[in-house]
């Protein structure tokens, strides 16, 4: 079996919402107005609410409340609204995980951090289109939610043989199905129609070096990303994190970015409050159904 036969098999169960599919389309659309959205936004009162409550957050620090959808798109912006409705779309999508698989208020949080660091790496890196990487690092394990969801018992074994250390979880991946997570991601991405630069990111996390010459710094990006995210949870203490040496970052990844390792603390630092304002605002959507 194949990564994409996989997300083939189960495409009806793994589908977006229509109602996110037309809002991407809008959001992405330069001939759409705010209006025209808004009008779909509104027709979903869950996600009005989480719009309008990250609008209003400590994060955005607007003086005035925004009170209406349109007010909320101006002030965020498309790229902040789409980021928005994928993140709950995706969360959703995969509700039925039982927890005894995966804590999954834990995995869309180390999720949200990963797209924070993505997204603060491009620009420390001067990537320009920064914001389509925060969608790359939201997504970077969802390969993991449909072994959750569609393979559960054979994904057992994975994690008996790895003894759920990362990179050997990796390698079980591999030795169960003949392909990872991040395969697995990339096609379930290329399903929703969304961009190939983010598909591509997801492939080739665990290797960027594999990845084409033209992608193979954002996919450095996202596995720098994806180690740094590890950081980010409240059993951390930041201070020692701030203070730690060495904090297990690829250093071929790294240097393929250009960046130095000094400025490790400083991003993990920004991220830390950014991420947990993002989790608290779109958290209604990572409840778990048993």
């Amino acid at each position: 079996m194949t990564a994409q036969a996989l997300v083939k098999e189960v495409k009806t169960l793994l589908s977006l919402p229509e109602v996110s599919l037309r809002l991407t389309q809008l959001l992405e659309s330069p001939d759409s107005t705010n209006s025209a959205i808004g009008e779909v936004i509104v027709n979903d009162p869950a996600l009005t609410a989480r719009l309008l409550k990250l609008a209003n957050s400590t994060f955005i620090g607007v003086p005035r409340k925004i009170e209406t959808v349109s007010q909320a798109i101006s002030l965020l912006g498309r790229n902040a609204v789409r980021d928005l409705i994928l993140a709950t779309s995706v969360a959703n999508t995969f509700r039925g995980i039982p927890p005894q698989w995966v804590d999954m208020e834990r995995f869309w949080l180390n999720s949200i951090a990963c797209g924070v660091i993505a997204r603060s790496l491009a620009f420390r890196c001067k990537m320009f289109e920064n914001e389509p990487l925060f969608v790359a690092g939201l997504l970077h394990k969802v390969g993991r939610l449909v072994f959750y969801s569609c393979r559960p018992e054979q994904y057992r074994l994975v994690l008996e043989l790895s003894g759920r250390n990362q990179d050997a979880i990796n390698a079980a991946e591999y030795r169960v199905f003949g392909f990872t997570h991040a395969e697995l991601g990339a096609a379930l991405l290329q399903n929703w129609k969304l961009p190939e630069r983010l598909q591509l990111a997801v492939a080739h996390q665990l290797a960027p070096n594999q990845a084409p010459p033209a992608h193979r710094k954002n996919a450095a990006l996202i596995h720098v990303a994806s180690t740094l995210a590890t950081y980010i949870e409240p059993s951390v203490n930041p201070d020692e994190v701030m203070s730690a040496e060495d904090p297990g970052v690829d250093k071929g990844a790294w240097q393929l970015l250009g960046l130095s390792l000094e400025s490790v603390p400083g991003i993990i630092q920004e991220a830390w409050i950014q991420t947990f304002d993002i989790f608290e605002t779109i958290k209604p959507s990572f409840a778990v159904i048993s």
